[in-house]
């Protein structure tokens, strides 16, 4: 194997490693924060004063078809893998309009250019 393709291959490798991990911590994160939002919200209702002397003014409990919707969505809610999955289809699309509207005389002439100025950098030395 070639020092280039090496060297592209490792910083792929290294890259991909990089970006699921750091996918994996943001999910977890998203996931601890609903969890901490639905333990603060039951915290203050249980310590809500609305209805520790008088009945009337306690919360009422969510009605059933509301409660059903609720639990619809957070079954509709995303899996980690789903979330994955979108987040690299979105960037293998980007990247594949990129490469679709990029002159590709431009870039070799750009390249080129660049090499002879290092090679005359180089030479001067």
């Amino acid at each position: 194997m070639g020092f280039f393709t090496g060297f592209l291959g490792g910083f792929a490798f290294t890259s991909s490693v990089l970006y699921v991990t750091i996918q994996v911590h943001r999910s977890t994160r998203i996931s601890q924060r609903k969890a901490i939002r639905d333990e603060v919200a039951q915290i203050d209702w249980l310590n809500s004063s609305a209805g520790a002397y008088d009945r009337r003014f306690l919360p009422e409990d969510i009605p059933r078809r509301r409660r059903e919707e609720l639990e619809e969505q957070k079954r509709a809610e995303p899996t980690m893998k789903e979330i994955l999955k979108h987040k690299w289809n979105k960037e293998v699309e980007i990247l594949s309009k990129k490469a679709h509207e990029t002159k590709w005389e431009d870039v070799r002439n750009t390249a080129a250019n660049g090499w002879k100025a290092v090679a005359q950098a180089v030479k001067r030395e």
